[in-house]
C-alpha cells in the first residue's frame, strides 16, 4: 500500500490543486491496528446498488484507503454509502459493474488466505496485503484500485449534498471552508451600481 501520512496526503492534494476538483464532484495508512465495526443494515441507509455482504466488503476497502485516525475514517465521511447511491446512476454502469464484479473476487482472496475470514473480518495489515496486490496490478485489476481510490476520495471531499462528506467533516479535515451558497438578493447586492 501507498506509504503516506493522511497530512502529507492533504498537504500533496493542495499542492496539486485537486482540492478544487474534488469539492465539484471527486492513501492513507491507519495508526492503529484494531478492526473497523463495519455499518449493519440497521446502521445503513437503504442500499440502492450492494448486497449487504458486498457492502461490509466495500466499506472495509473504503475504510483502508481513508482509515478513521484523529480524523473521521471513510465510514465516518459517509462515503459507502455515497458509492452505493453514485453508481446506482444509468451512466456510472461500467464502475458500478467493475464494483460488482471485483469487490467478491477481493473477499474470497481473503478468504483463501486468512483462514476462511472475509475480507471485513481481517486484520487491517492483512487488508492491506490485498488492496496492495490490487493497487500494483499484480492480479490485472490495477484500475478497480485507482477506480475504489477515486471513489473514496470523492465521497470523502466531495460537497455534501451529494450524500459523501458527512457534515462537512471532509472539509474541515484539508482546512476548507466553503461559502455560503448566493442568494439571488445578495447577488444583487454584489453588484456595483451603473
Amino acid at each position: 500500500m501507498l506509504r503516506l501520512t493522511r497530512r502529507g496526503f492533504c498537504e500533496w492534494m493542495m499542492r496539486a490543486g485537486v482540492v478544487a476538483y474534488v469539492t465539484g464532484r471527486v492513501d492513507c495508512r491507519a495508526r492503529g491496528s484494531e478492526r473497523m465495526a463495519f455499518p449493519t443494515d440497521a446502521d445503513a441507509a437503504p442500499r440502492r446498488t450492494f448486497s449487504r455482504e458486498t457492502f461490509a466488503i466495500l466499506s472495509a476497502v473504503c475504510e483502508r484507503l481513508l482509515p478513521r485516525d484523529e480524523d473521521p475514517g471513510a465510514i465516518d465521511l459517509g462515503v459507502p454509502a455515497y458509492i452505493d447511491r453514485v453508481v446506482a446512476e444509468p451512466d456510472l454502469s461500467p464502475v458500478r459493474d467493475l464494483l460488482l464484479r471485483v469487490l467478491p473476487i477481493v473477499d474470497r482472496e481473503s478468504r483463501k488466505r486468512f483462514g476462511g475470514r472475509a475480507f471485513d473480518e481481517a486484520a487491517p495489515i492483512e487488508q492491506d496485503e490485498i488492496l496492495g496486490l490490487w493497487q500494483h496490478g499484480n492480479d490485472g485489476g490495477q484500475s478497480f484500485f485507482q477506480v475504489i481510490l477515486s471513489l473514496t476520495l470523492e465521497g470523502a471531499f466531495s460537497d455534501p449534498k451529494y450524500g459523501g462528506n458527512s457534515e462537512g467533516r471532509g472539509f474541515a479535515m484539508i482546512g476548507f471552508r466553503p461559502r455560503p451558497p448566493l442568494t439571488m438578493s445578495s447577488h444583487l447586492h454584489s453588484i456595483p451600481p451603473k
